[in-house]
């Protein structure tokens, strides 16, 4: 019997996740001058980046951006490096060095408007 995941089932009582369980943690820039290592959540083509508080405790919400709005620009699943960047109302934002990158790539870019 598998074990279930407190943090992923709190996320998901919160709506902050979707049934797909998307949750990383990666190092983002954006061009709006944001930069850090953040938990990225994505809802629906909701992606939204928070602080993180600990190993599995989210933070304060630094901001969610509407993917239905945004342009995949590129991604990298190769597993030494692992990039995506995208585009949303003028600011660019680059994530780097999260895990299970092919499905979250694949996700995100599935989300995007454009």
């Amino acid at each position: 019997m598998a074990k279930e995941n407190v943090f992923l089932k709190n996320l998901k009582e919160q709506n902050l996740i979707d049934d797909r369980e998307i949750v990383v943690m990666a190092d983002v820039s954006a061009t709006n001058g944001n930069r850090g290592r953040a938990f990225v959540l994505l809802n629906g083509t909701e992606l939204s980046f928070y602080a993180a508080a600990g190993f599995a405790e989210l933070g304060q919400l630094i901001e969610t951006i509407d993917l239905k709005q945004a342009k995949f620009l590129k991604g990298s699943s190769f597993i030494l490096h692992t990039t995506m960047k995208l585009e949303c109302n003028g600011v660019v934002y680059s994530l780097q060095g999260f895990s299970q990158a092919a499905m979250f790539i694949e996700a995100v870019k599935g989300s995007c408007g454009f």
